[in-house]
């Protein structure tokens, strides 16, 4: 019976839901509105579980002294001060609002501990997303190599300054590619790729003053349409997957066949 009867509660629940999105009358018409009210409900209790697991995994991290465990303590220990600072700002000052503009939990803790440490996660994960991005846009294949391309002509297209950099950028990539190019020419001996680098080399050179023109002319236009053609294109293709995704896997749980909920 302990998997039968929430079995049955999700196979009723999820049926009667997609009923009364087809069917918008009584007796479904405010079936919606009314599971809603109960998911609000019975994810308030389960935030009240999901609590109580994390400090009973870090408190036995701290009492077992595993590794990282001064971690675990200082989670803790935020987790009480910011609980009790909310409810000493709720029961006795005179606003009850801890976030009310003159209550002391916005100005001293919210403002002035938070925010800033928030600030530093973000600036941090910044360099781990260029980190990312330099390893995703290097130049080993063609694909990389579009990428990188249109990555930059975006970054560049979409900034206030970048429309009169993206000249010097791109102009700067060209002549470090031609070098590039020499030099490779340099050393192989005479034969059909020996020339086909140094026309290479060349030809990058050549290009490097009308495409600075055209990127001056055109690049807003040019990452509108990155963004409007090929990667809305890209995008679209990954939502349906997505959409399906969930389709499937939420026909799984109604008819049972997935049960790890129940774990």
């Amino acid at each position: 019976m302990k998997r039968e009867i929430p079995l049955a509660i999700t196979f009723i629940s999820g049926f009667l839901l997609i009923v009364a999105l087809f069917i918008p009358h009584k007796p479904f018409g405010t079936l919606q509105e009314t599971f809603n009210d109960w998911y609000i409900i019975v994810s308030g209790f389960t935030m009240i579980l999901g609590i109580d697991s994390l400090l009973l995994h870090n408190w036995n991290k701290v009492k077992r002294r595993k590794s990282d465990w001064p971690y675990a303590l200082a989670l803790i220990m935020s987790f009480f001060l910011t609980f009790l600072w909310g409810l000493y700002s709720i029961v006795y000052e005179p606003t009850h609002n801890p976030f009310a503009p003159t209550a002391s939990f916005l100005k001293y803790f919210y403002k002035s501990i938070f925010v800033p440490l928030q600030a530093t996660m973000f600036a941090l994960l910044a360099f781990f997303i260029a980190s990312a991005a330099y390893r995703a846009f290097r130049a080993r294949e063609i694909n990389s190599t579009l990428l990188l391309f249109s990555a930059a002509l975006v970054m560049l297209g979409r900034v206030p300054e970048g429309e009169q950099a993206a000249p010097y950028v791109f102009g700067i990539i060209f002549l470090l590619f031609a070098v590039y190019f020499f030099i490779e020419a340099s050393l192989l001996t005479a034969g059909f790729l020996k020339y086909l680098y140094i026309a290479l080399g060349v030809l990058l050179l050549a290009a490097i003053y009308p495409v600075g023109k055209l990127l001056l002319a055109y690049l807003p236009k040019i990452a509108d349409w990155i963004m409007n053609i090929p990667q809305l294109a890209a995008k679209r293709g990954i939502l349906i997957g997505v959409a399906l995704g969930g389709i499937a896997m939420s026909l799984r749980i109604i008819v049972g066949i997935e049960r790890t909920y129940l774990k």
